[in-house]
């Protein structure tokens, strides 16, 4: 394994930001390696790609893997971490340059936008390992995945399946889409296992949160702490279109737990299922596959350079 202190592997996503990334690039290349950082580094090509190019940089000895784009970018590189075997995922240090549109994983820990500075801290090494989350889908097939900041089901996978046409709002951009196409939601009659509690519900929002940020700034878990080994959990059932409107603004400043129809919960594991229809759901941005799905906290499941 390559474990000399300054050298890195990128993991580069030129569509992050939606193409600003690839803007930036060589200016953050240039400021790395006159850091002193020996790099090497390739760019992800398709979806996902970016966990195969994570992969394949451990299996050929390096530990020290920088992400360059959005939380999706970063999410991938931490699931190549555990799509390999060679090497415990702890000892494999990740860290991160934030440039995508929402960038929320990165409000919890305080990493600044400026990649200069985001460089500082990696070169800082301040190390800490935060929790991971596991997801099995059992849809047409069996299939697993890691995310690093939220997870949900309901009205965000609803408006992140529209949000392509949106993402020229850039951080603004989840709001816009929320607002235009509230009125076609309707809600999600699921039954979900939270540890020992059983609950079901008629959905409009549920969170599965490990920090405290998603789409583009939205407070949709109460007490998230990444590093306290348990899901934050959010419950918001029988809205109606008003509740719709009155909350929108509140998914922005915490002010959605005021709500009797809002409840919150932590839990270690989380189980929904639908009789009426396979559940969709999302982490960190991605739409998965239809089926019922099982969450799985997984303590201090990822090291990360730290502010």
């Amino acid at each position: 394994m390559q474990n000399k202190a300054n050298h890195w592997y990128a993991v580069v996503n030129p569509s992050a930001g939606s193409g600003k990334t690839i803007k930036l690039w060589e200016a953050i290349k240039t400021a790395l390696k006159a850091s002193g950082i020996i790099l090497e580094y390739a760019f992800s090509e398709y979806a996902g790609h970016e966990a195969i190019l994570s992969r394949e940089a451990i299996l050929r000895g390096h530990a020290q893997i920088i992400a360059v784009g959005g939380d999706g970018t970063i999410q991938k590189v931490v699931r190549g971490v555990y799509m390999q075997n060679k090497v415990p995922v702890k000892k494999i240090l990740i860290g991160v340059i934030p440039s995508g549109t929402g960038n929320d994983w990165i409000k919890s820990h305080g990493i600044p936008l400026d990649y200069k500075k985001a460089i500082k801290i990696i070169l800082k090494k301040n190390i800490k390992t935060q929790d991971v989350g596991k997801i099995e889908v059992f849809g047409k097939t069996k299939r697993e995945y890691h995310f690093i900041n939220y997870a949900g089901a309901g009205f965000d996978c609803f408006v992140l399946s529209r949000l392509d046409r949106y993402k020229k709002f850039g951080p603004l951009s989840y709001f816009i889409c929320a607002i235009i196409n509230f009125m076609k939601f309707k809600n999600l009659p699921v039954s979900i296992e939270l540890d020992a509690l059983k609950v079901r519900a008629n959905v409009f929002l549920l969170g599965v949160g490990l920090c405290s940020f998603t789409g583009g700034g939205m407070r949709l878990t109460k007490d998230a702490d990444p590093f306290d080994g348990c899901f934050d959990i959010t419950i918001a059932q029988d809205f109606t279109k008003l509740d719709i409107v009155k909350n929108i603004p509140r998914l922005f400043n915490g002010g959605l737990f005021k709500d009797k129809k809002v409840f919150t919960h932590r839990s270690k594991t989380v189980r929904v299922g639908s009789k009426e229809r396979p559940v969709v759901s999302q982490i960190d941005g991605e739409v998965l596959e239809k089926g019922v799905l099982v969450y799985t906290l997984i303590p201090k499941g990822f090291t990360f350079c730290s502010p």
